[in-house]
C-alpha cells in the first residue's frame, strides 16, 4: 500500500510538472513582451495632418515644397504596421536616420527638444531630391522608406512659370 501511494504521488507530481511546462511554453503574455511592431509603411504629419504617406503596399503620396533658406514646421513620423496601426518604437536603441539622393539641396535637422521621431527639413539650394528615412536599430536600418520628393524652389522662380 505504501509503495502504491508513493507511486501515485510521483505520478501526480510528474503530471503537474509536465502540465506546468506546457502552460509556461504556451503563455502568450511572455511572448507579447518580447515582440515589437514591424513597420510596413509610414505617415509624416505636420500640425496633426498627414502630408506624406507610404502605405504597406509601397506607394508614396505627398511631397515637401520649400524655398532655399526655409525650414519646415515640425514633422513627426509614425510607422504603420501590417494591420495599418500607427506606432513609434519606444525602445531606446531605435532612432531615425535620413539620406538625400542629391546632397546640398535639403538638409534633415533634428533637435533634442522635439523628440526622437520628429524633425525639420531645411531648404539649402534650388533643386529636386528624394529623401529616404530609416528606422535605425543598433547601427543598421530595420526599415527604409521609399523616396520622398523634396522640391526646393525660390518664390520668384515659381512665379515666373
Amino acid at each position: 500500500m505504501k509503495n502504491s501511494l508513493i507511486h501515485a504521488a510521483k505520478s501526480a507530481l510528474f503530471l503537474l510538472l509536465v502540465t506546468g511546462l506546457f502552460a509556461a511554453c504556451s503563455n502568450s503574455t511572455s511572448s507579447d513582451e518580447d515582440e515589437h511592431n514591424e513597420p510596413e509603411g509610414f505617415r509624416l504629419k505636420m500640425n496633426g495632418q498627414t502630408v506624406v504617406e507610404q502605405l504597406p503596399d509601397g506607394n508614396v503620396t505627398g511631397e515637401f515644397e520649400l524655398e532655399p533658406g526655409e525650414e519646415t514646421t515640425l514633422i513627426t513620423i509614425f510607422f504603420i504596421d501590417h494591420d495599418g496601426d500607427e506606432f513609434q518604437p519606444d525602445e531606446p536603441e531605435y532612432s531615425l536616420g535620413a539620406e538625400f539622393e542629391d546632397a546640398g539641396i535639403a538638409e534633415f535637422e533634428q533637435h533634442a527638444e522635439d523628440g526622437k521621431w520628429s524633425f525639420h527639413i531645411h531648404g539649402e539650394a534650388e533643386g529636386i531630391t528624394e529623401m529616404t528615412l530609416m528606422l535605425m536599430h543598433n547601427g543598421h536600418s530595420d526599415f527604409d522608406t521609399q523616396g520622398i520628393h523634396v522640391h526646393v524652389e525660390s518664390a520668384t522662380a515659381s512665379a515666373s512659370n
